[in-house]
């Protein structure tokens, strides 16, 4: 003890110095997370203030993408400003301007890399090319996904997407690979339903292809119905958008679909809610 009090009065002023540097520090790391915090707020409190047509079969109003940006550039860096990029993006595809939607997205990949929506992001950037008739870039984006999103939400819509660009060019047995995946993995769904009946299609026309023994394909009915009336109406893309947040939480949902009928050939379909 008589030896500590000995060095503490020969160190007393390195000691007080070092105390006083490290309480500055813990005070300027509480201020920058408050201010962080704070930050966040008014972002999503930005991107909620956006009005949106009561019904997501009105298309937004022409000046709702440029309010997406600014609210993207008022706040970067924050959660809100990346998916104030993605809803532009999405807003600029339902309005058919599918440059201007890409470059949204890919402006999304540059600044949020470490976003758990990327792959999303992605596939907004498929849809675009494939919109624009860009058949060629649109497969190429669409195979970068599968070989590094494999797990991604969209996954599903990227292979069906995808063996619909494969059998609009004429390669019938990538398409059938990719329907048989979707039908094993989604024998219930939807999208199982979907690539159930292309690939029945395909396989009427190119009987060469059906594997021996293969058991027969049973689609739900019920769950294709629905969605293929709703596509029958129209070529049009169409888009569901929210920019409605709770402020327990934000992080965001984000997920795409692309579905087209079994004999259509319309742009993509997107449908992006950022309900959380």
């Amino acid at each position: 003890m008589i030896k500590f009090q000995a060095w503490f009065e020969l160190n007393k002023k390195r000691v007080l110095t070092g105390t006083l540097i490290v309480l500055v520090v813990g005070l300027l790391a509480g201020l920058a997370i408050n201010y962080q915090s704070q930050k966040e707020v008014r972002a999503s409190e930005a991107l909620s203030d956006i009005k949106l047509p009561s019904s997501p079969t009105i298309l937004p109003d022409s000046g709702t993408a440029d309010a997406y940006l600014q609210v993207a550039r008022a706040h970067k860096g924050t959660q809100a400003a990346g998916r104030a990029l993605i809803m532009s993006g999405s807003t600029f595809f339902t309005q058919g301007l599918y440059e201007d939607a890409k470059k949204q997205f890919e402006q999304f990949v540059r600044d949020y890399p470490a976003s758990p929506f990327v792959a999303e992001a992605q596939y907004g950037i498929a849809s675009c090319l494939d919109a624009e008739k860009k058949t060629t870039e649109a497969i190429a984006k669409l195979e970068e996904l599968r070989r590094r999103y494999a797990k991604s939400s969209v996954m599903d819509e990227t292979k069906l997407s995808l063996a619909r660009l494969y059998e609009e060019q004429g390669k019938p047995a990538q398409a059938i690979d990719l329907y048989d995946e979707l039908v094993k993995a989604n024998q219930y769904g939807g999208i199982g339903s979907e690539a159930g009946l292309r690939m029945e299609d395909l396989l009427a026309q190119h009987p060469e292809l059906r594997k021996t023994n293969a058991p027969p394909i049973i689609a739900n009915p019920s769950a294709m119905n629905t969605n293929l009336t709703v596509r029958r109406m129209t070529n049009r893309p169409q888009m569901t958008i929210s920019n409605v947040t709770r402020r327990t939480s934000s992080v965001p949902t984000i997920n795409m679909t692309n579905r087209t009928g079994t004999n259509a050939k319309a742009p993509p379909k997107l449908t992006i809610s950022t309900n959380n």
